[in-house]
């Protein structure tokens, strides 16, 4: 892939994730939804999202856990395990960072109400993060592909 396709597979892949992520952190948190908070939290997790697709070999790391554990390539436990790595990641750095924007900066909280925010919405979030960028790759790789003729 080129690095034109790379940027644009990243900006069309970090969209759902991005939503998602921001979305089910904010329902996790508040039970409800606040569209000047969702639009904030979407515009930032899509910098981070974007910046880490661009600047980590996440592709790279899911592709050699996946054939360190013996998958083939093309193959649905393939799929499943180099997204589990590339879903790591990203979900790892966005909650890091989301979390404590919201937690600390936007609600004046102490540092240890960071900590519980981070216990207790990183697995759900992970979980709708692996689901939706599962579902959303080979799409969004194709639509790249076409754009960029490749």
């Amino acid at each position: 892939m080129s690095n034109k396709c790379k940027v644009i597979y990243t900006l069309l892949m970090n969209i759902p994730i991005a939503l998602s992520i921001s979305l089910t952190a904010q329902l996790l948190a508040t039970s409800t939804v606040v569209v000047k908070l969702l639009l904030i939290n979407f515009c930032l997790a899509y910098i981070i999202s974007f910046i880490v697709g661009m600047c980590l070999p996440v592709a790279k790391w899911g592709v050699g856990f996946a054939l360190k554990c013996k998958a083939k390539p093309d193959t649905l436990k393939f799929g499943l395990l180099v997204n589990a790595v590339i879903n790591l990641v990203y979900v790892v750095v966005n909650c890091l960072i989301l979390t404590y924007f919201n937690v600390i900066i936007l609600g004046h909280a102490p540092i240890i109400a960071y900590f519980i925010g981070m216990a207790t919405t990183f697995i759900p979030i992970y979980i709708v993060g692996f689901i939706v960028s599962f579902l959303w790759n080979r799409p969004a790789e194709s639509i790249a592909r076409s754009i960029c003729s490749e």
